[in-house]
């Protein structure tokens, strides 16, 4: 190694561990102030930057910091390693074990003073299994006699800890070894779980999540955790929803709440952000500058639907199959009957009313779409319906002006226009029934550098003016 490479690996272990420290420090500082602090989250590249503060080997970064009445605790993505961080931000290794990779995206937190790693994902796989760590050993233990609840947070679930009554919620859709064949049916079902803590075992059965918030897991977006509740948004309503799971209550949220959090958050590279009560704070490593970010009451607004039904499958039924089956023939068998007797009459009924019931329907449909949109999104459509009428396609400016954001940087404009044309489009797709997008968009015939948006041809003709003041 000649002397110039020396010296930039040097300065660059140096930068490394100037900028670890200072990560490490601004966790310490803020959780020495409240003790409460949870969902610590380290963001960009300064994750990785934490390894140049480790002696044993490098950690391959991907950290999780868990604040156990003001210890920190650490815990690496796919891996069973595990840190502890004393007052002076020294960084120690306390267990022993060797094993990785069959744990990613596990849920790992914890529950008097005992840390906790439950599920994962590894080796074609997804593990239900419940593990602790034992602090005298330095190994994991794992909780015996369990029912295999098959959970790896981003891959098939959104794992939310609630940690004042001790319960890790669950929304997955069950997945089987990638090396058996699997049941299309069950995976297209969104189901909610519940481990207790205190009881040590999860519930009797899953609960089937409501169909109008979510058939599977990739129907929902994480945007959140918050102390008490988790905010997530919705393909299949096109609804940012705040969501009790003691209480199975949703809110909705103001979509201009997390158009906010959004823009707050994209223009910051490296950050520190954690949840105290009801509030994001975020902590801007490059600048050293704080910013607090909470729902306002007036961006709250009830929501008639439950995230769940409290009905579950009988045991009974579960144990023996067959009684399910006999059910089912019984009820196919009466409704076959019933549609041989009236099959003269259905089908005249249907003949005589099909034109009319397909206008009604479609009218009623488009008509729930454009109450379903905010005042933004309303008008921003609003305004690329009349350029169409006019032969004309809209354009990013005229689109900026609608949303307020002609001011902003390029780069925000660009992720809030994004945000909100990718929400009207899956809302229409939604009420419609349909896989194609309301707006579409192409480059300028005048200019190939800039994009113009029209309405798609397959729907012009169902958008009227009256339609908008319904």
């Amino acid at each position: 190694m000649n002397k110039r490479s020396f010296i930039l690996l040097f300065s660059l272990l140096f930068y490394y561990n100037a900028h670890s420290q200072v990560i490490i420090s601004k966790i310490l500082e803020n959780v020495q102030k409240n003790k409460s602090i949870k969902q610590i989250q380290v963001v960009g590249g300064g994750i990785n930057k934490i390894d140049s503060l480790f002696y044993d080997g490098s950690s391959k970064g991907d950290f999780e910091f868990i604040n156990n009445n003001g210890t920190i605790w650490m815990t690496q993505n796919g891996s069973n390693r595990v840190y502890k961080i004393d007052s002076k931000g020294v960084i120690k290794r306390i267990d022993r074990t060797y094993n990785q990779g069959f744990n990613y995206g596990a849920s790992n937190l914890i529950y008097n003073d005992t840390l906790y790693s439950i599920g994962g994902y590894g080796f074609w796989q997804t593990t239900g299994s419940v593990r602790y760590f034992n602090p005298n050993s330095g190994e994991w233990d794992i909780i015996r006699d369990i029912k295999n609840v098959p959970i790896a947070g981003g891959i098939n679930a959104i794992c939310y800890f609630d940690k004042i009554n001790g319960k890790l919620f669950v929304i997955y859709t069950p997945t089987a070894p990638e090396y058996e064949k699997n049941d299309p049916i069950i995976k297209e079902q969104a189901l909610i779980q519940c481990f207790d803590f205190k009881e040590k075992k999860w519930w009797d059965q899953p609960k089937i999540m409501n169909p109008k918030i979510a058939t599977k897991f990739s129907d929902l977006s994480l945007i959140q955790k918050l102390d008490k509740e988790i905010l997530l948004s919705s393909k299949l309503n096109g609804k940012i929803m705040l969501i009790n799971f003691n209480d199975n209550l949703i809110k909705e949220v103001d979509y201009k709440y997390h158009t906010e959090l959004k823009q707050l958050l994209s223009d910051k590279i490296h950050f520190i952000s954690y949840t105290l009560d009801d509030t994001v704070n975020i902590i801007d490593l490059d600048n050293n500058t704080n910013y607090k970010s909470y729902i306002k009451q007036g961006q709250i607004n009830n929501y008639d639907e439950t995230l769940y039904s409290n009905k579950i499958i009988s045991n009974d039924l579960v144990k023996f199959p067959w009684l399910i089956i006999l059910v089912i023939t019984n009820i196919f068998f009466i409704i076959r009957l019933l549609i041989i007797k009236n099959k003269k009459q259905i089908v005249s009924e249907k003949n005589e009313s099909f034109e009319n019931y397909t206008f009604e329907k479609e009218n009623r449909g488009f008509k729930y779409f454009i109450q379903s949109l905010n005042t933004i999104e309303k008008d921003l459509l609003l305004l690329i319906f009349k350029n169409n009428l006019e032969k004309q396609n809209t354009t990013v400016s005229q689109i900026n002006k609608i949303l307020g954001t002609e001011k902003k940087t390029f780069k925000i404009q660009n992720n809030i226009r994004g945000e909100v044309l990718t929400t009207i489009n899956n809302k229409f797709m939604s009420f419609a029934l349909v896989n194609n997008n309301l707006i579409e968009r192409q480059r300028s015939e005048y200019d190939k550098r800039h994009m113009e948006y029209y309405i798609n041809d397959k729907y012009i003709s169902k958008l009227s003016i009256k339609i908008f003041q319904l």
